[in-house]
């Protein structure tokens, strides 16, 4: 009897099952099917970028090589092209490049233009304000002070990671403009204030005694190219770099 009892309990949970299952079967069986397709689509993603990453390290190796033996422009040529088509960090690297190479080619406008690319390409705050930084130490060169003055103070503000030299590249445009008291005010806050980088504040002291002696100061010129230089970011299985504001690579 109670095999019988036991049988019949084993019956009626199999027909709940099975009453179960068509009616939530093919759900399940959908939410699987999702969970598959969406793991294997992210899996996909990722090995897709990494293949692209390295694809685009390769071409700007190749770029690089043709900067070194002296075909200036077809490396410019193709950073630019580079630039197009690869991730962020690598398309503001490669305009980086191509502009620097303009300013060896003399042609400091397109340099700019170049420059200011790589900043919108860029999307850390570290390396959008070194590619103005270098657009706007050109744009002194090119003694369009009042563009200078307008791109440095955006640069100067407290927290930016370049703060120090953009302060400075004001004073100096300032200065150009004749406006002396404000010049002043800016070599003075460098000459003084705690945590300005060394080689900034060496430089303002000497244009503050400069200026009290009413001696001439020399205009202010730096080689874009001795500024550091981003890194992007590398495939994941490549060793990671970080870039840092390394900005005492400025010449004292």
């Amino acid at each position: 009897m109670v095999d019988f009892i036991n049988e019949v309990e084993e019956e009626l949970r199999k027909d709940k099952y099975n009453e179960l299952l068509r009616k939530f079967g093919p759900l399940i069986i959908a939410i699987i099917i999702g969970v598959v397709a969406v793991s294997g689509y992210v899996e996909f993603q990722k090995y897709s970028k990494s293949k692209k990453a390295r694809a685009t390290a390769a071409s700007y190796t190749q770029a690089a090589k043709l900067a070194d033996v002296g075909d200036l422009q077809a490396a410019i040529e193709k950073f630019i092209a580079i630039s197009k088509v690869s991730p962020d960090g690598y398309a503001g690297l490669s305009l980086s490049r191509a502009a620097g190479l303009k300013v060896q080619l003399g042609d400091l406008d397109s340099a700019v233009n170049l420059f200011d690319r790589s900043a919108t390409a860029f999307s850390e705050p570290i390396h959008k304000d070194l590619s103005s930084l270098k657009a706007s130490y050109i744009l002194m060169e090119l003694g369009r002070y009042d563009e200078v003055k307008t791109r440095a103070s955006a640069l100067a503000v407290d927290g930016a990671p370049y703060r120090d030299l953009a302060k400075e590249l004001l004073a100096h445009a300032y200065l150009e403009t004749g406006d002396m008291e404000a010049a002043r005010s800016e070599f003075a806050y460098l000459a003084n204030a705690p945590g300005i980088l060394n080689g900034v504040k060496s430089r303002a002291k000497q244009a503050m005694m400069l200026m009290n002696a009413n001696i001439e100061i020399a205009p202010l010129s730096v080689n874009v190219e001795d500024l550091p230089s981003p890194v992007p970011d590398k495939p994941e299985d490549d060793t990671e770099a970080e870039v840092k504001p390394n900005t005492e690579t400025q010449k004292d």
